[in-house]
């Protein structure tokens, strides 16, 4: 669906306007804009002529009242009522007639005519009368008020007042030569007077169209650019301006009837939401621009495939069988009418993906590698899913978000599941909000033993939700709602806080120094003043900055490696120790862990589990333990449950490990307990098995 055309003056009329040739018959260049001019025209004087014939029944019965009075009247003044008047009062009458006003202006010019033809009459019969009139300064007073009366006061345009004015102009001189009886010269002087007040007249005519003509330039370029100013805020509120196609808010006003419609008739809809997959990597490796141009593509693509013949089936043969939209950077949405099935639904989806599956060629790519893309498609029914439009589209936003959770390049129907799972997730987002300003985030914390003597050498902090309601809430469950919904930076402020405040209360308590270990999230590195944010932590609670170890993910370290290393670098530079968490699930990359300034290394439990049973797993812990050591790295081994996991691994030179075999995650309390112990009972025993 494209985005409505320019009305027409609008933004181009206000351009062509200016072409204004300099001639006698003013006229626009352009033939709309002239007309447009004569409407506003027409509006504008149309007053002013009915003001100004109203004007010359006052002249006219004026001078009769005049000649009445100092000449005592006759015939000839009598005519004055008898002849002008009636012809002014026709004019007045037509004037007020609203079906006739189309033509007021030649029909007025005609009037005026009329009226100075029965003046000049008069005038010749006071004339013979031996009363003032052709001949003497009466009859070139009244041409005068004729022509200026004509060519200012009327209102008429240039064009129909000429004609009117020489109209005038020639009756005066016939009458002048052919009745009045005067001299050749006398004539002649009295035509040469006329004629100066004829081109005055005129003159000063011309220059008032000329002028309002100008000032309608004006006023026409700015009424044009407000409207067009109007226009594009009227298409930014209902179109997208990138793609052309209506926004979420035209989507649901023409979605509404179409409900309706379905409704009414007994059939069913669809509405389709396809999010085009990992679109960002587009947009991070060519721009901003070229991103929106393989949008714009996608957009004409899918327009074209559900008005076009892929969809035949799905609509009534000629007519538009669905409306597209644009919802989000990466989103479109589609409402799909008079389908009866999930099948055909399925079918569309599958049109849907084929087409923003084709390729595209993006400007500084090479031509032999042209951008492939892939989306995940949700499908909500109507009546079945939701009655109305935004329960539609958020049904299908569900969908579709489940197809890209299983991995993309699908479509998925939405269910009741999906709807338990998403109220779910939103309330569980309202309450980790909350729970972050209510500070119901508490540390437990895991031991590292040294089995060789079953001294606890250091911890793992572990963040834990202590819910009101729900009692303790494993990270499992936060961490990663956390990460999608921005949270995770704050929530890491608060761990950080808390482990220095553990710290500091070991500290001085008198406890023996002890490396605290806290797990640091992707997004943390990204950040280049995290190095200085930690030192001023350490220095807020007077600790040195070795006894704060931050743990990693390889994975984390993989997105930018060269930054990661310039922060990491920083960071160990100033004391902190940095320990590489989980290694070998993620993309163990020798040549990176080579360049990494790590201090630790921690085996991840995956390797951990059947360790003690020998094969794969007991050689690639064995592996990493002796790269650790040829690397200068403290080895961990975290996720050790049994003796014979804990032995296996101390046989083989790693003997600092973490986990149930030792302590599960404790309060700070209790394990401030463990530590008050010495080792305490349980990990003296499974050190000494």
């Amino acid at each position: 669906m494209n985005a409505p055309d320019a009305p027409p003056g609008a933004g181009t009329a206000s351009g062509r306007a200016h072409a204004l040739p300099l001639r006698l018959l003013l006229r626009f260049a352009d033939p709309v804009f002239e007309q447009r001019f004569v409407r506003h025209y027409v509006a504008y004087y149309f007053r002013f002529a009915q003001a100004s014939l109203v004007l010359g029944l006052v002249l006219v019965i004026g001078d009769y009242l005049v000649d009445l009075v100092v000449h005592h009247g006759g015939g000839a003044n009598l005519l004055r009522l008898t002849l002008a008047v009636p012809v002014l009062l026709a004019g007045l009458g037509y004037s007020l007639q609203p079906r006739w006003r189309r033509h007021w202006q030649p029909v007025m010019a005609g009037f005026i005519v009329t009226a100075a033809l029965c003046l000049f009459l008069i005038l010749v019969r006071l004339d013979a009368e031996g009363g003032a009139g052709l001949t003497s300064w009466v009859g070139v007073l009244n041409f005068t008020f004729l022509q200026f009366y004509c060519f200012v006061v009327l209102g008429v345009q240039f064009r129909h007042a000429l004609v009117s004015g020489l109209l005038i102009l020639a009756a005066f001189e016939y009458a002048l030569w052919q009745h009045a009886g005067l001299p050749a010269p006398e004539a002649a002087y009295g035509t040469y007077h006329v004629l100066t007040v004829f081109v005055l007249a005129a003159g000063i005519g011309w220059w008032r169209e000329y002028v309002l003509r100008r000032e309608f330039m004006a006023r026409a370029a700015l009424d044009d650019s407000r409207a067009a100013a109007e226009l594009r805020a009227q298409l930014l509120a209902h179109y997208d301006e990138i793609t052309g196609l209506p926004n979420r808010r035209l989507f649901g006003e023409l979605a509404v009837a179409a409900l309706e419609r379905a409704r009414r008739t007994g059939t069913g809809c669809a509405v389709l939401h396809a999010q085009i997959d990992r679109f960002g990597s587009v947009t991070d490796v060519y721009g901003r621009g070229q991103g929106d141009a393989v949008l714009n593509v996608v957009a004409q693509r899918v327009r074209t495939t559900i008005r076009g013949g892929d969809l035949a089936a799905v609509g009534t043969a000629g007519d538009e069988s669905g409306v597209v939209a644009r919802l989000g950077d990466n989103a479109f949405s589609v409402l799909v009418t008079d389908l009866d099935s999930q099948q055909r639904a399925s079918a569309v989806a599958q049109r849907l993906q084929a087409v923003i599956g084709q390729a595209i060629e993006v400007d500084g790519a090479p031509p032999a590698q042209p951008l492939l893309l892939s989306a995940s498609v949700g499908i909500a029914m109507f009546p079945g899913d939701a009655q109305d439009v935004a329960g539609l589209m958020r049904c299908a936003e569900l969908a579709a978000r489940a197809a890209r959770a299983a991995g993309g390049a699908q479509h998925a129907f939405f269910d009741a599941e999906l709807n338990a799972r998403s109220r779910a997730r939103a309330l569980l987002e309202a309450e980790l909000r909350q729970a972050l300003e209510a500070g119901q985030f508490v540390l437990h914390y895991q031991p590292k033993v040294d089995v060789r003597s079953g001294r606890i050498v250091g911890a793992e902090a572990l963040v834990r939700w202590q819910h009101p309601g729900r009692g303790l809430v494993e990270p499992g469950r936060f961490i990663p709602l956390a990460e999608e919904i921005g949270l995770i930076l704050a929530l890491t402020e608060q761990v950080l806080q808390a482990a220095c405040s553990s710290l500091r209360r070991w500290a001085d308590a008198g406890r023996r120094p002890l490396p605290l270990s806290v797990n640091l999230p992707a997004s943390s590195l990204a950040d280049r003043r995290l190095p200085g944010r930690l030192g001023e932590l350490t220095r807020a609670h007077g600790l040195a900055p070795s006894s704060l170890v931050l743990e990693l993910t390889e994975t984390m370290l993989m997105h930018d490696v060269d930054a990661a290393i310039e922060v990491l670098g920083e960071l160990k530079a100033r004391g902190f120790g940095l320990s590489l968490d989980d290694f070998g699930t993620g993309y163990s990359s020798l040549s990176h862990l080579k360049r990494l300034p790590m201090s630790e290394l921690k085996i991840d439990r995956a390797f951990v589990t059947d360790v003690a049973q020998g094969g794969p797993d007991a050689a690639l812990a064995v592996a990493i333990i002796t790269l650790g050591k040829e690397l200068g790295l403290q080895v961990v081994a975290e996720g050790v449950e049994t003796p014979a996991q804990s032995a296996f691994l101390k046989a083989r030179g790693c003997t600092l490990q973490q986990g149930y075999l030792f302590s599960r995650p404790l309060p700070r309390e209790d394990f401030e307990r463990l530590l008050d112990e010495g080792c305490g009972p349980r990990v003296a025993h499974a050190s000494a098995a």
